[in-house]
């Protein structure tokens, strides 16, 4: 039911309206709404269309949001902020009052107008690469340059700020659609040329990019060279490029390196060593083509310096010497070196570093970098001809004590380079040696003087140096002698000084009858013949000293007679008797002990049946011993009764230094048996005792 109301009424009002057009067409109060769009800060005066009544009328105007937009009382709007708002006109008469409204919308400009270029090839007018293919405008600003390539669609991107602009949408113009035709954002390259693309804001088109465009033949091909492969770390190398097609509009590259620790390149494709290793350069065409190339450099480390392991070296001719050379830094490719000799005619070297001696003199010998042969360290070589034998001119000289004497040596080769010698001595307390070769004697004895060559070759040589002590005098030993008939004695003739080096002598004697002397040294042989005495003679060969001795001769074998032997209590007595023309100070002898049996009988410490004794009271010519003083070294007195006793005279002194051993087959045996002895079966009756003394 209430739709039908609604229905009713609304067909009232049409009716009315229709019914009512005369009046309207005679009072007229509205705006003119061809305009209904203004600016931030702009102003807009809407037109306001009065006729009939309200012409006679007051007019007033009010802003439905005074913060989008006012208006003062003359209609003029002024916008200040984005939005929508509705300006009244309001016209009072006297029958009645009209009013008028117009929506209006304040609109944000959009300020800038930017064109993303990332995938965009864009140059300034003034680059090298586009500056010869524009025309030349005296005058001219430079303008931005957009390269198209033939073939190529390019869709354009532009940002329209602020971002809440009222409308942030552009467009795209071209100035000649025979070059470039666009379609919405797109731009398409009709043939190669030139014109003008505008970028612009639709809301307002004063916002706008314009570039000059440049439509190209792209690069479809790149391909470097260079011509090598390699650079050196602070060295250069230089790439080139070529282009495909040859007529390519734009040939120009961007360089890079995929490794700038090892290398650079620069904008002409000149590529610089940094470091050792390898680097990639890569070239891209600058058309926007996309096309590029690349190369692979390796960058060596060049040596810098050279050290070798001597700078001045001498070495002798026969032998050879080894240079290392050192090349720095440690990482250098190449550490070959070449080596050179200044003088092959004195030293060559082979490429080991090893030098071989030729002739003396002097030369250099180099080492220099294979690859940077400027770069070399040299040592100086000094050739020596060394000594190949030293000698003395003599095997062995004498020297006294006390003085000196000069010995001298030859060296070989003649040409030896070094001839300084050095002197030694291996007993320095014997003899000493200058550095000149002159040998002082100290001592009498031996020693050797050694000479070694300093040229370092190790030759040497010695000699003998006997250092002799001088005769100053002579004397016997014993100035009497006395020697058996038929024996020999050996005298000594003491040299003073007692080391005198020559001890050779002549000897004689002044009766040969009785004595004879023999001998070429001081320790003479004498020998006597008959009984008697004489004088023997020694003259030294050093200095002809004279010494002199009395030779006595006489048996001296039978000098002492045992002339009693005899045992009481089982003790045993002895009587000795001197029948010599001498002094006897000591005499020794053996007794040996047995029983009734004729058994050893113990009668030593050792357990044997002999003893030693001595007797050392002088005895002069004639005289006998006396009990009590004999001595029995070694006596144990036996146990068992002695029945046989036997002594034998072994030896004797004199007073004049004399002493004699009696040969075994000379000595004297005296025995002595008791009424007890039976000895053994087979032996003959005891023998009577002798009559004591």
């Amino acid at each position: 039911m209430k739709k039908r109301s609604v229905l009713f009424l609304f067909l009232i009002l049409a009716m009315l309206c229709l019914a009512l057009p005369a009046q309207a067409e005679d009072n007229k109060c509205a705006f003119d709404k061809t305009v209904t769009t203004l600016f931030e800060g702009d102003t807009l005066r809407p037109s306001l269309l009065l006729a009939g009544d309200p012409t006679a009328g007051t007019v007033s105007y009010t802003s439905s949001s005074a913060k989008v937009a006012t208006v003062d009382d003359s209609g003029l709007v002024t916008g200040l902020s984005k939005g929508s708002v509705t300006i009244t006109a309001t016209v009072k008469t006297e029958k009645r009052t009209y009013k008028a409204t117009i929506a209006l919308k304040v609109l944000r400009k959009v300020e800038s107008i930017s064109v993303t270029e990332t995938k965009l090839t864009v140059f300034q007018s003034t680059d090298s690469e586009v500056a010869h293919l524009l025309p030349a405008e005296e005058g001219a600003e430079p303008v931005r340059v957009l390269v198209l390539r033939l073939g190529t669609n390019q869709a354009l991107q532009a940002v329209c700020e602020p971002t809440d602009a009222s409308n942030r949408k552009f467009t795209v113009t071209s100035s000649d659609s025979s070059v470039v035709k666009v379609t919405g954002s797109t731009l398409k390259p009709q043939k190669a040329g030139q014109c003008d693309i505008t970028v612009a804001s639709e809301l307002n088109p004063e916002v706008s990019v314009a570039y000059r465009v440049l439509v190209v033949q792209p690069v479809t091909r790149l391909k470097l060279s260079a011509p090598g492969k390699t650079a050196y770390v602070g060295g250069s190398l230089v790439l080139s490029a070529a282009f495909t097609p040859d007529n390519a509009t734009i040939q120009a590259l961007t360089w890079t390196s995929a490794n700038e620790r090892v290398a650079t390149v620069d904008e002409n494709g000149v590529v610089t060593g940094i470091d050792k290793g390898t680097a990639t350069i890569r070239a891209t065409a600058k058309d926007g083509s996309g096309k590029y190339a690349t190369f692979s450099v390796q960058v060596l480390q060049q040596p810098q310096s050279v050290t070798l392991s001597e700078s001045s070296i001498v070495v002798s001719v026969g032998s050879y010497k080894t240079l290392r050379a050192s090349v720095l830094p440690e990482k250098t490719n190449n550490k070959k070196v070449v080596w050179s000799s200044s003088d092959t005619s004195v030293a060559t070297v082979n490429q080991s570093g090893r030098i071989t001696p030729v002739a003396p003199g002097h030369c250099t010998i180099t080492a220099a970098c294979q690859d940077f042969p400027q770069i070399a360290a040299s040592a100086s070589v000094e050739v020596r001809q060394p000594v190949t034998r030293i000698a003395f001119t003599q095997k062995e000289v004498s020297v006294n004590v006390g003085s000196t004497l000069q010995v001298y040596w030859e060296i070989s080769p003649a040409n030896a380079t070094v001839t300084d010698v050095s002197f030694s001595t291996n007993k320095e307390n014997i003899a000493t040696v200058d550095a000149g070769g002159l040998i002082t004697a100290h001592k009498r004895g031996e020693c050797y003087i050694t000479v070694t060559a300093e040229d370092g070759s190790g030759k040497k040589a010695r000699i003998l140096v006997n250092v002799l002590q001088p005769v100053e005098g002579v004397h016997m030993k014993n100035d009497t002698l006395s020697v058996g008939v038929d024996e020999s004695i050996t005298a000594t003739a003491e040299l003073e000084p007692s080391d005198a080096s020559n001890n050779r002598m002549t000897w004689y004697s002044a009766d040969e009858r009785i004595a004879t002397v023999k001998g070429s040294r001081n320790r003479p042989t004498i020998t006597g013949h008959q009984w008697g005495t004489t004088t023997i003679t020694g003259v030294t060969e050093d200095g002809g000293f004279i010494t002199t001795a009395t030779v006595k001769v006489g048996n001296y074998d039978k000098a002492l007679k045992i002339t009693d032997l005899y045992l009481q209590n089982n003790l045993i007595k002895i009587v000795v008797n001197n029948e010599s023309n001498m002094n006897i100070t000591r005499f020794y002898y053996t007794i040996e002990c047995f029983n009734a049996q004729d058994e050893p009988i113990v009668c030593s410490e050792n357990g044997g049946n002999a003893f030693n004794g001595s007797y050392r009271f002088t005895l002069c010519e004639g005289d006998n011993t006396e009990h009590g003083k004999f001595t029995f070294e070694d006596f144990v007195q036996p146990e068992e009764e002695i029945a046989r006793v036997t002594m034998r005279i072994t030896g004797y002194r004199t007073d004049e230094g004399y002493s004699r051993n009696i040969r075994e087959d000379r000595q004297v045996l005296v025995e002595f048996t008791t009424t007890k002895y039976v000895g053994a079966p087979e032996d003959t009756p005891e023998a009577e005792e002798p009559a004591a003394q």
